[in-house]
């Protein structure tokens, strides 16, 4: 068991689902045009992802026209020109393999406007008006959460998005990024509470993930279990990935059977990844029993990638194995 020793920890993080090895993508597309319809060339696209913390930017080219390769998810699409916020799309969403149209034309946003002013009552426009000024206040909060998240300062990622669900607790998103900054915390208990807010308002299979790491890092595994079945359900395609989660998360509370059991379900339904071969590798070598039932493993894991960086330590597990009998 020495081997299996030297190599059996591993860390969990919080954002396992986002691997590039599993990711779906999509496209995003569209051109600007300014208020004579003529292209804009070199404006700033900001895309922003509405299930979790994610952000690109692009520029239109000299014909108006941009394109941005993404994850399927729904996204924010943000128009600048010269600095200034002149249009945005809300809610597009892009689904895999698919390319997802983002046009803005400046003669249909000023109609847009003036139509609106026109027929909106001076109530109507006051509340509008407060409508806007909450919102604007939630969003600086938000993005402050999430650049305080990509910089791993957790407590103050924690403080913006708690102050933006106070001023709206009706988005999803807000409390799905407030569980990633209580996890990055280490406040497993409080980032539990915050996926279920976010489960209630939108129960995906991301926030279920997520849900399931905080169980598991809080040690409650029943529960856990429980949160990654509902997250392989609600997204076959993101199964995978939920239980070598939760694979990880048995590895590393010494439940070395569940963990087999977990990682054998990952390879089921994704039976070209090599990394849930090499963990399954790794965890029945956890027992004399069924520690020869490791090399099939460490084969696969060689021939799914063969320089890969676990093909050196999945044949030297072979030949340890082979060198026992």
């Amino acid at each position: 068991m020495k081997f299996a020793s030297k190599i059996l920890p591993f860390l969990i993080m919080a954002m396992l689902l986002a691997l590039p090895g599993f990711a779906q993508t999509g496209m995003i597309e569209g051109k600007v045009l300014d208020k004579d319809g003529k292209p804009v060339a070199n404006a700033d696209i900001t895309i922003d992802r509405m299930d979790l913390a994610g952000q690109f930017k692009v520029k239109s080219d000299r014909n108006g026209m941009f394109r941005a390769s993404v994850p399927t998810a729904p996204y924010k699409v943000t128009l600048t020109v010269n600095g200034a916020v002149v249009d945005f799309i809300n809610g597009l969403r892009v689904g895999s393999g698919e390319a997802a149209k983002a046009d803005f034309d400046a003669r249909e946003a000023a109609n847009r406007s003036r139509a609106g002013d026109e027929n909106l009552s001076s109530e109507e426009r006051a509340k509008r008006d407060a409508d806007k000024q909450k919102n604007d206040a939630v969003k600086v909060a938000f993005d402050a959460g999430v650049a305080a998240l990509a910089a791993k300062n957790y407590e103050e990622a924690t403080k913006q998005f708690q102050t933006a669900a106070t001023a709206d607790p009706s988005k999803d998103i807000i409390w799905g990024n407030l569980g990633m900054a209580l996890s990055g915390a280490k406040k497993y208990d409080e980032a539990a509470a915050a996926y279920q807010k976010a489960i209630e308002l939108k129960p995906a299979g991301s926030y279920y993930n997520n849900l399931g790491l905080a169980y598991g890092n809080a040690n409650k595994m029943d529960q856990a279990i429980a949160a990654m079945q509902k997250s392989a359900e609600l997204d076959p395609a993101g199964a995978a990935q939920a239980y070598y989660n939760l694979g990880a998360l048995m590895s590393n509370k010494g439940k070395i059977k569940e963990a087999v059991d977990s990682f054998k379900k990952a390879t089921e339904y994704d039976p070209n990844n090599a990394d849930a071969y090499y963990q399954l590798g790794i965890s029945l070598m956890g027992s004399a029993a069924t520690m020869k039932d490791s090399v099939p493993m460490f084969e696969k894991v060689i021939a799914l990638n063969p320089t890969g960086p676990n093909a050196a330590v999945a044949k030297q597990m072979i030949d340890a194995v082979k060198a026992m009998k």
